[in-house]
């Protein structure tokens, strides 16, 4: 998998890093977290697509779009759909 040292944010990129070795070595198709049914699948194409933006700007804490965080979920991204 290709490594994310020229992103535009080097914490995140670092963290891409560390989640695409934990990745690689996975049987494909292998299922993470059986209750959300996280598989391989999901974390290779979310990586894809990070390795695909990772030039991009920073987002802008202030946007409107943006959702405000849940208490009790700080290290947990809020995913659902609204």
């Amino acid at each position: 998998m290709a490594d994310f040292d020229d992103t535009f944010d080097p914490e995140l990129g670092a963290a891409c890093n560390r989640l695409a070795a934990f990745v690689e070595p996975l049987p494909e198709g292998a299922v993470i977290d059986p209750v959300s049914h996280l598989t391989e699948r999901d974390l290779a194409l979310i990586l894809r697509r990070l390795y695909a933006t990772r030039h991009g700007e920073a987002v802008d804490a202030g946007a409107t779009h943006a959702r405000p965080r849940r208490e009790g979920r700080v290290s947990v991204p809020i995913t659902a759909k609204t």
